[in-house]
């Protein structure tokens, strides 16, 4: 394995949370490094209506520090596949400082200690430990199978994958314990989003779970929402999420180290599909899916690519059911599993459109009552970043961590509205 050097920007300066909206406990201070995203997505429009109260985001990795304040209250009781003996809630991961920390942050943290906050941040992670960095493909397929199936049994309405290994010697580069799992997701109404892989510049090969049917595979976008330098290209790519210059926290609560990856990409498209649930509690994961293609921004070659598939994933527009989406709009993902599975795909439920103002309200994972939310505004400064500078890695078993497949020469670019131009789309006209 090449040992990764992390992108130092020469000046930091990002999103300083500032209404009274913000999570409860956020901290007040500019955090560390950009979280352009929140800005790209306009989520000071999109959490007034929800901030994913309601909704439990499974993350299989390797485990998540419950302990750490920005996570406090956030992290469920989960499991562990590996056969430790644990909850989920401490995080194994002894290759790149905490993989699995670092992707529930990117959903639900609230900024307490580090002022990093997640996509979601009334949403709830449980935690599902599938490997601590040094898996065999063989075990770790095994995990991912018995990991999505407690995930569903446990109440998961999303599933987070940022995990991934070679699958191309399977049929449908899916292998059938997985596959019968991601059927049992289905069966059950659960959204599952697993990253693509970072191998874009060697070879491309599937890397399951993605590859597998009914699965939204995420590739990853930079901030100009072009395709990031080493996001697979590979024919199942369903959406791209913000994978260029993410920065995360790690299990030692340490927040500032900066890098790239489908990764980072796939856990805040997680978070972004939890917004649309929670503001949708009756579209079910089929149809969730459906709009998270259908209203995504074309990115890269003009049209669906392989490399961000029907484009950047727009959290507003497939929350906004005024974005009508007809039901015959393609949707990859189950008409796979529909083939595979030999099932007659079922009519997608009738939804009343409605303006974001009338989505529904939910209680938190506690049973808190979450009362009006207040405007909340979040600037995001982007100011002398450097030219992010790594080393490739070949990805192992157990999948990538935060920033290992850093790019030579990707440049950071102004961050660009997923929304635009259209007027019921955060900063619209």
């Amino acid at each position: 394995m090449r040992s990764l050097r992390l992108i130092v920007p020469a000046v930091f300066m990002s999103a300083a949370v500032i209404a009274a909206g913000a999570p409860a406990g956020a901290a007040n201070t500019p955090t560390p490094h950009s979280e352009w995203w929140l800005s790209s997505w306009g989520i000071d429009k999109i959490w007034p209506i929800t901030q994913g109260n309601g909704v439990t985001v499974a993350v299989l990795d390797t485990g998540v520090n419950a302990r750490l304040p920005d996570l406090a209250g956030s992290v469920l009781p989960g499991g562990d596949m590996t056969g430790a003996g644990t909850d989920g809630r401490t995080d194994t991961d002894t290759q790149k400082g905490g993989h699995g920390t670092a992707m529930a942050a990117l959903i639900v943290s609230k900024g307490r200690s580090t002022g990093v906050l997640g996509v979601a941040p009334q949403a709830r992670v449980l935690p599902v430990t599938v490997g601590n960095g040094t898996a065999t493909a063989e075990d770790f397929h095994v995990r991912i199978a018995k990991g999505i199936r407690f995930a569903v049994d446990h109440g998961a309405k999303v599933i987070s994958i940022s995990q991934a290994f070679p699958a191309s010697g399977y049929p449908e580069s899916c292998p059938t314990d997985i596959l019968d799992s991601v059927e049992y997701a289905a069966r059950h109404d659960v959204v599952i989003a697993a990253a693509t892989g970072d191998d874009g510049g060697a070879g491309n090969p599937a890397q399951a779970p993605a590859s597998c049917p009914g699965v939204l595979a995420v590739g990853a976008v930079n901030a100009d929402t072009r395709p990031w330098q080493l996001t697979q290209q590979v024919p199942f790519t369903a959406v791209a999420g913000p994978g260029g210059t993410v920065g995360w926290v790690g299990k030692d609560g340490k927040p500032g180290r900066t890098g790239s990856g489908t990764s980072q990409a796939t856990a805040l498209t997680a978070g972004g599909l939890a917004l649309v649930r929670a503001a949708n509690p009756s579209m079910t994961a089929r149809e969730v899916v459906q709009r998270a293609m259908a209203t995504a921004l074309d990115s890269g070659t003009p049209g669906r690519d392989d490399q961000t598939g029907y484009g950047a994933f727009r959290i507003h527009r497939a929350m906004d059911l005024s974005f009508a989406v007809p039901r015959t709009a393609p949707n990859p993902p189950y008409e796979r599993l529909d083939r595979v599975m030999g099932q007659q795909a079922p009519s997608a439920p009738s939804s009343t459109p409605a303006t974001s103002g009338q989505a529904e309200k939910k209680k938190s994972g506690g049973g808190v009552p979450v009362g009006p939310i207040v405007g909340v505004v979040v600037f995001v400064l982007v100011i002398g970043l450097a030219v992010a500078v790594g080393v490739a890695r070949r990805q192992r078993p157990d999948g990538g961590s935060p920033g290992d497949r850093t790019p030579d020469a990707e440049q950071d670019a102004a961050p660009q509205s997923f929304g635009r131009p259209d007027r019921r789309d955060p900063g619209g006209h």
